[in-house]
């Protein structure tokens, strides 16, 4: 992300003068352990080093780094949350705010960091995660039932119009949760949630995804049967890179497949208890317990016709 000379010298100003250099380099080391700034600028170290320099040196190398929204949004923490039990005041915050908001992020009070505005932009990783940095995602996985046999049955033309329309049906629900594609293959693929409720929000986009398949395969398939899909959703936590071959060695996607193939019907969902203990009363109800492995419980949801 370019960052405009407005909003870094704003950025400097209220820094150089609401902080003192160790708060400074304190803040810096939050975002990367290792940081020193007397040996990035290389100031002596026997000299006390003017607020203005070690601000203008940290500054550049967040920006550098990529690490600059991160900074400020310590600098918010820092103001209206306080650290170690006090509270340090940084001016110009709001200004930064918007200059941010112009370059298409908003803060994300809950998770305390900044975001892109979905409005105007989507990326894998929300323009916030940090390679090699662990979080906690809502994986939704999704896997269309026979591809193999569809491919041979159905002219290509046939098949890629159909997996698009499946394609639009599954980004049609994310996009209003504020999930994002991780991979897509054409026969299904998998969708992470990260902010807010991510239990509730992929597990809604996962009932979604069911309801308007049904509505899909009645009213609009190209196709002379019924499209079937299966959905399961896992939530723990998980090294964020943009490695694909990484991720998918991750165990807690490794689960969300597992219970997607061996304990999930077609064109059901089913969540794992990680998941369910997050969902609130009313949405729980509507899953029905089904039993795994080792006395492992999942939670299955479908649409069933009433008599």
């Amino acid at each position: 992300m370019q960052i405009k000379g407005a909003l870094f010298n704003i950025t400097l100003k209220a820094v150089s003068e609401s902080l003192t250099v160790e708060m400074m380099v304190m803040l810096a080391k939050m975002l990367d352990d290792n940081y020193d700034v007397y040996k990035r600028s290389g100031f002596p170290e026997n000299i006390p080093m003017p607020r203005q320099d070690a601000a203008n040196q940290i500054l550049r190398d967040m920006r550098e780094w990529q690490l600059f929204p991160h900074y400020i949004a310590l600098l918010i923490q820092i103001t209206y949350d306080g650290y170690m039990g006090r509270t340090y005041p940084v001016t110009y915050l709001k200004e930064m705010i918007k200059e941010l908001y112009d370059l298409g992020l908003i803060y994300d009070r809950d998770n305390k960091i900044f975001v892109e505005d979905p409005s105007k932009r989507r990326t894998r990783n929300w323009g916030t995660l940090r390679e090699k940095e662990d979080y906690v995602f809502s994986f939704l996985r999704m896997d269309i039932v026979g591809n193999t046999e569809l491919v041979r049955k159905y002219p290509d033309n046939l098949i890629k119009a159909t997996y698009t329309d499946l394609l639009g049906i599954v980004s049609t629900a994310i996009d209003k949760r504020n999930g994002r594609i991780w991979s897509w293959e054409g026969d299904g693929g998998l969708i992470a949630f990260y902010f807010s409720n991510k239990s509730q929000l992929s597990t809604l986009s996962g009932m979604e995804i069911i309801h308007e398949l049904l509505i899909y395969n009645r009213l609009r398939c190209r196709l002379d049967e019924p499209v079937k899909a299966r959905l399961a959703i896992h939530q723990g936590s998980c090294q964020y890179t943009e490695n694909m071959e990484e991720i998918k060695k991750n165990d807690v996607i490794k689960k969300a497949i597992e219970v997607e193939s061996k304990y999930t019907k077609p064109n059901t969902l089913t969540i794992t208890g990680s998941v369910m203990i997050s969902l609130d009363s009313i949405l729980a109800e509507r899953f029905k317990q089904i039993q795994g492995q080792d006395a492992t419980r999942y939670y299955n949801y479908q649409l069933n016709w009433e008599d």
